[in-house]
């Protein structure tokens, strides 16, 4: 919950849309669209947890429909699972992965398993 509204807080202080729930939005050949227009939706975004709706599972950023800056998915627990950067809808720059929602014990193990699952795509900047 604090995720959400710290999100939700800090897009009432900047410019752009408030963050729009997911859910709200439709899916058109993987392009989300406002459902009252067909329009593509560009803004920030999240989805909640359905088996519990205070905490963030999904945030980031879409343009024109597509994902377009950073991403993160979190466990139910709050650990990140993933999170990396879209840019035009595609991977770019380093991903990181946990697919466990429980950190290891030391620190060294939890650095080598981040090393050992993280991605990297080209650089954001060549994506463009």
């Amino acid at each position: 919950m604090k995720r959400l509204v710290l999100l939700l807080c800090f897009a009432a202080a900047c410019t752009g849309p408030a963050p729009r729930d997911l859910v709200d939005l439709q899916s058109r050949d993987s392009v989300y669209v406002e459902p009252t227009t067909g329009l593509a939706y560009s803004g920030p975004v999240y989805r909640t947890f359905a088996s519990d709706p205070s905490k963030v599972e999904v945030e980031g950023e879409l343009l024109n429909g597509i994902w377009d800056g950073e991403l993160i998915v979190y466990h139910p627990n709050g650990r990140i699972r993933y999170m990396g950067s879209f840019v035009g809808g595609v991977r770019c720059g380093p991903w990181t992965e946990n697919a466990d929602s429980v950190p290891p014990v030391s620190v060294y193990a939890e650095l080598f398993r981040e090393i050992e699952s993280m991605g990297v795509y080209p650089p954001c900047e060549q994506a463009r």
